[in-house]
This record gives C-alpha cells, sequence and structure tokens, in this order.
C-alpha cells in the first residue's frame, strides 16, 4: 500500500465543463485529498473547450458554404452537437437530417426530416458530419455506403494535435519538477487524449512513479469507435485502471473474452463506482425536502420519453432540473445542483443508451444527498448497492408510479434517508491498498 504518497492530479477537463465543475475534481481529486489518506499534492487542468469548437465550427462551415453555395446539404447527427451549432449550421441549405437510430426516422429536427443513412442521395449530395468525438468513424462509414457522396468535416484530422502537444509539454514539465510518487489521470474523449507513449516516458524518467486512470464510458459493440484500442493503450502504461460504470464487463475482461482479447494486463482493472466531494454532496437532516420528484440532467438518448412521463403523471410535483444538451449550455454549478439534491425526496434516474448499462453518477449524487432513488433497472447499479433499501428499481412505467406512490402513501422518506458516511474514504483506502499501486 502506498503511504501518504506525494499525488500530481492530472484533471483533463470535458468539453461543457469548467475544473471546478469538472468529474476529475468532484470524483477522484477532492475524495481523494480529504480522505487525508495522500501526501502532498499539486494539480494540472486541461481540456478543450466550447469557445474552441465555435471558432473551429465557424471557419468549417464558412469554408463548406464557399465550396457548394446555396446546394441542398444533410447533416448528419441528430444529437446534442447539431442543436448546440445550429446557429452556425444554419448558413447552409440544410434540407435533412441523418441518424444511425432509427427510432428517430420519420420524426423531425429543427423542422426537417430526420432520415436514415442510405437516403442521404435523395436529399443531397453533401453532407455535413456534426459529431466531434465520432466524426473519424462516420467518415469512414459513409465513404463505404455512399462513395458518391461529398462529406465535409466540421473538426478534421488534425484539430488536436497542437493542444495535444502543448498539454503533453506542460504536464510533463510540472510532474518532472514535482517528483510524485503517484500520478492520477483523468481522461476524457478517448480520441483526444495523451499518448501512451507520453506516460511511458514519463514512468521511464520517474521510475518509481504509479499511474492510477479512470475509465468513464465504454462501447464494447463499436469496434470502430475507439474506446477498445484507448483501453488498450491505457494498459500498456498505467499501473490501476478504475472502470466507474459497468463491472460486469470486468468478468469477460479479466477471461480475455471477445472483445477484449487483446487488452494486455487486465487484471490491473478494478470495478470502482467513484463517490462525490463530500464537501458538496451530503445529507443534512435540518435542510426541508421540498422537492417531491425529479429527474436532473439533459433530454438525451431514453431520458427524454421518462421525463414526459412523469410530467403528465405528477404534474407541478415533478420537476426535471439542469442538464446540458443542444441549445441548453447553461449548466447548473455544482454547488447549486447539489443544493437541490439536499431538498429533493424522490430522484428518479435513467439509463441513457440502450447499448450502455451503466452505475451512473447520479446514483451516488443522490445518496449522498439523502434522497430515496428511483432507479431504472440494471446490473450494474445492482452490483455495487444491494440490499440498499433506499433504492427501488424500476423497468416500466407503471413500477415507476406504484412505486413513488407507495413511498409517500407510507411517509417512509424521511425514514429511508441515509446521512452522509465516510464511503469516499474506504473508496480510497481501496485504492491505495491495491498490490498493482
Amino acid at each position: 500500500m502506498l503511504q501518504q504518497p506525494k499525488t500530481f492530479f492530472a484533471i483533463h477537463r470535458f468539453e461543457s465543463k469548467c475544473y471546478d465543475d469538472s468529474a476529475g475534481k468532484l470524483e477522484v481529486r477532492e475524495p481523494m485529498v480529504q480522505s487525508g489518506l495522500i501526501g502532498e499534492t499539486q494539480t494540472y487542468d486541461f481540456g478543450w473547450d466550447e469557445t474552441d469548437s465555435l471558432e473551429l465550427i465557424s471557419a468549417s462551415v464558412e469554408q463548406a458554404k464557399a465550396r457548394i453555395g446555396d446546394a441542398p446539404v444533410v447533416v448528419y447527427g441528430a444529437g446534442a452537437h447539431t442543436t448546440q451549432y445550429w446557429p452556425q449550421l444554419a448558413i447552409l441549405n440544410v434540407v435533412a437530417i441523418v441518424d444511425k437510430n432509427s427510432d428517430l426516422w420519420g420524426t423531425t429536427l429543427k423542422s426537417l426530416p430526420i432520415i436514415e443513412p442510405k437516403d442521404i442521395p435523395k436529399y443531397a449530395q453533401h453532407t455535413i458530419i456534426s459529431s466531434r468525438a465520432y466524426e473519424a468513424n462516420i467518415l469512414s462509414e459513409l465513404t463505404v455506403l455512399l462513395p458518391d457522396i461529398e462529406c465535409h468535416r466540421l473538426y478534421g484530422d488534425d484539430y488536436m494535435s497542437v493542444r495535444l502537444d502543448v498539454w503533453a509539454q506542460e504536464l510533463e514539465q510540472r510532474v518532472l519538477a514535482f517528483q510524485p510518487k503517484l500520478l492520477v489521470h483523468t481522461p476524457t474523449h478517448v480520441k483526444e487524449n495523451l499518448s501512451a507513449e507520453f506516460f511511458l516516458r514519463l514512468k521511464q524518467q520517474l521510475p518509481d512513479l504509479k499511474i492510477l486512470t479512470i475509465w468513464w464510458d465504454y462501447d464494447e459493440e463499436n469496434t470502430d469507435s475507439g474506446y477498445l484500442e484507448y483501453e488498450r493503450q491505457v494498459l500498456r502504461y498505467a499501473d490501476l485502471v478504475i472502470e466507474n460504470s459497468n463491472g460486469t464487463r470486468l468478468e469477460r475482461m479479466h477471461k480475455q473474452m471477445p472483445p477484449y482479447d487483446r487488452h494486455p494486463n487486465p487484471e490491473r482493472v478494478i470495478f470502482h463506482p467513484t463517490w462525490f466531494d463530500p464537501s458538496l454532496f451530503y445529507y443534512d437532516p435540518a435542510i426541508e425536502k421540498d422537492i417531491d420528484i425529479a429527474i436532473f440532467g439533459s433530454r438525451v438518448g431514453e431520458r427524454g420519453y421518462w421525463i414526459d412521463l412523469l410530467k403528465e403523471h405528477y404534474g407541478d410535483r415533478f420537476h426535471h432540473i439542469g442538464g446540458v444538451s443542444g441549445e441548453n449550455r447553461n449548466p447548473l454549478p455544482t454547488a447549486e445542483y447539489a443544493a437541490l439534491l439536499r431538498r429533493t425526496k424522490i430522484v428518479v434516474n435513467t439509463q441513457t443508451y440502450s447499448f450502455r448499462e451503466q452505475c451512473k453518477g447520479k446514483v451516488r449524487e443522490a445518496l449522498q444527498c439523502g434522497c430515496f432513488l428511483m432507479e431504472q433497472a440494471n446490473r450494474e447499479t445492482g452490483l455495487v448497492f444491494s440490499g440498499y433499501q433506499q433504492i427501488k428499481y424500476f423497468s416500466i412505467v407503471n413500477d415507476l408510479f406504484s412505486s413513488i406512490d407507495s413511498i409517500f402513501e407510507e411517509a417512509t422518506v424521511q425514514t429511508s434517508l441515509i446521512e452522509n458516511g465516510h464511503e469516499y474514504i474506504e473508496w480510497v483506502k481501496r485504492l491505495l491498498s491495491s498490490k498493482f499501486l
């Protein structure tokens, strides 16, 4: 076990989050620091910002406009990226939106039809790819499916390379000057992270350095998404990896079953969902819980379906709060979000996408703030929280409604609340006691 290790935190921020609201700070750095189990610390935060995307997209759309004029264009991507940057995309003659999600075909976005990829030629010969994380994958798929269609990229292959070089140089200088025993790295998008070679070089220069990193998401179905290859690269250098949301896949990974048969050192990955900054997420019995039912977060994926049902059934007793999606680019500050959780009796949490089952962060946030949690049934949350009396699981609408109603009828909300404990300290202890650190 590492004893009071001198620790350097490399906090890679997600695009829509400032450092104080970043997952790396809230879920990793703060619990570790506040546990009192690590020594002297230093932190370097870095990341691609929305202002960077806006500048690049505006220039790319102008270039496309100069090339194709008023010719019809379809936009590939019916998600938050398209709605967020619609003011820029709308200077083109957009006639349709295309998406792979068959549930969206036949619906509309921005009053335009959402179509399937194979129908693009019926509408236009030009396609604008509206995705940052999956731009290269979409381009590859369309090149095979529709070789005669001209595709226009908003980002391109080189947009991140200069930034990566700058971040790597700054991080290397700071780490070498600080001489830590433990480097904690919290990554973001798989294709926008520092290379394995960078971290291997650091370990050559600091032979006693141990590296801990975190996997926030995964995609084991799409071999072109980049997740699987990124995981393989991480396992070349990381001494310990936290799988933050899905434990069942680790059974296959540890047995090196497909698609994990080429993952080196899979035993270094543990299922260890994070806890959140205990100075922000806690239960205070003196605070009145005056919000009956709430869903927190964006209307992404399948969550919008449940939001609409709850609003229709419970009216003003239900609240949809926060979220960063599409035109809504003003996320709640974390302190305000945590304060609202402390006022909430019942939090409803759903899975976002059918292809990805996770123990979501909102599970731990709600429990730390003393909420009763209505959790859409999934194996991953059960792995961590089996037997918790303040969690009820649902699969269908009637189960959800009847469980909510029974909680209020039995007046069990207050007696079912848990006070904030010291789970985060045990979380840190398990990390530091790993045989790999």
